[in-house]
């Protein structure tokens, strides 16, 4: 259940850092295809972030990092959907 739980903490996070980049990078394009952008750039950079913190020996300290993203990814999502639903 542990590992469950921090998985979703850690799509959150990813979810976050993706939505935040193609905000930025990626002009308009149609929300769906944004979101799976996001979510393969957020997952790209959670699982660097994860590794490079590994090979310093702070991978607690990279994972509380990223769990502290999941907020954020909360309402990230919300935010998308909220744009993606008006007209």
């Amino acid at each position: 259940m542990t590992q469950l739980f921090l998985n979703v903490l850690l799509v959150l996070a990813a979810a976050a850092l993706g939505l935040r980049v193609t905000s930025v990078l990626v002009p308009r394009i149609h929300p769906w295809l944004r979101l799976l952008i996001s979510l393969a750039i957020g997952g790209a950079l959670t699982v660097y972030v994860l590794q490079v913190a590994g090979q310093r020996d702070v991978y607690d300290l990279g994972l509380g990092l990223l769990v502290s993203l999941s907020p954020v990814g909360v309402y990230d999502l919300v935010k998308w959907w909220y744009r993606r639903t008006r007209p």
